[in-house]
């Protein structure tokens, strides 16, 4: 049955087993699902007879855990670059900044210090340079005795502090220096701009996208911010198999169902090696640095 407030498709278990709706050549690698209905492929993947066992708060924290895992494999820079409108920063000449105090989930993409009048050599012109990310118990860093130490202004440096914030180094003489922090706020269903303005996925009630099974196939760049479209199969199969693992894991402790054991087990075995073959392929295209 269909949650409250989902637009789940109502189908008896068993109703469509071995059919599906889409032309996608499963053979040639990527799936190619862009622009169709993201639960009715999340269901393609599972089958509607397993399916139809999942509510919306599993689906979501799925889909949740699965987004973090693909894009924290990606670059810093790919996901920058596929922010598109979302894109955010934060503009800082506080002593820490903390992109604004959400406290859900995010990751720095990228910090920039802006050269003080001072500082600059062309035409009084301020420009912002890139800083490095440095370990934040690196002491040395600060102790001007020491050969690590990092007192560059065109090479500056960032860390975390320990309160969980960012610092940015060098000072401004005494000041501390202006800057900008870029970052994506992982996907968090029941979030949405109205209630917090630094998110990057608006999956709020007031948006109508605070659930999975929510999102039409025109909202599914909202699911997708910061990840390059043909990343997207990956993220479909992992939240697959997040659903079929966890539900496995149950029913082989109750020691229920032989039959749904059994057809789960072989669902998750061809999601896996879908999921490898989705991984090859994305690696191929942008290095991934976790595998």
């Amino acid at each position: 049955m269909a949650t409250t407030g989902s637009n789940r498709p109502n189908v008896q278990p068993g109703g469509l087993t071995g059919q599906s709706p889409y032309t996608d050549d499963i053979g040639s690698g990527s799936f190619g699902f862009s622009g169709k209905i993201p639960i009715e492929y999340l269901e393609f993947l599972i089958g509607t007879e397993i399916f139809s066992l999942f509510g919306d708060s599993m689906i979501n924290e799925s889909f949740e855990t699965a987004f973090r895992e693909i894009s924290d494999m990606l670059p810093d820079d790919i996901i920058l670059e596929n922010l598109g409108e979302s894109s955010l920063y934060s503009e800082t000449n506080e002593s820490i900044h903390s992109a604004k105090g959400f406290s859900y989930g995010k990751r720095i993409l990228r910090v920039m210090r802006q050269n003080h009048i001072d500082e600059d050599t062309s035409a009084n012109t301020q420009y912002f340079y890139p800083c490095r990310k440095i370990s934040q118990h690196n002491d040395n860093a600060f102790n001007p005795n020491s050969i690590y130490y990092e007192n560059d202004p065109f090479d500056p440096i960032w860390y975390v502090h320990d309160n969980g914030g960012i610092k940015i180094a060098p000072k401004n003489s005494s000041a501390e220096p202006s800057g900008k922090v870029y970052y994506m706020a992982y996907p968090k269903f029941g979030i949405g701009i109205d209630i917090d303005t630094s998110i990057t996925h608006d999956l709020g009630p007031a948006s109508g996208r605070h659930n999975f099974s929510l999102i039409g196939a025109s909202d599914e760049d909202y699911l997708f911010f910061g990840i390059p479209e043909n990343v997207r199969t990956a993220v479909y199969l992992t939240t697959a198999i997040n659903l079929s693992s966890g539900y496995l894991s149950n029913h082989v402790q109750d020691d229920e169902d032989v039959e749904l054991v059994q057809l789960l087990s072989s669902q998750l075995e061809w999601l896996a090696g879908k999921k490898t073959a989705e991984l090859k392929m994305i690696s191929q295209m942008y290095g991934l640095i976790n595998e």
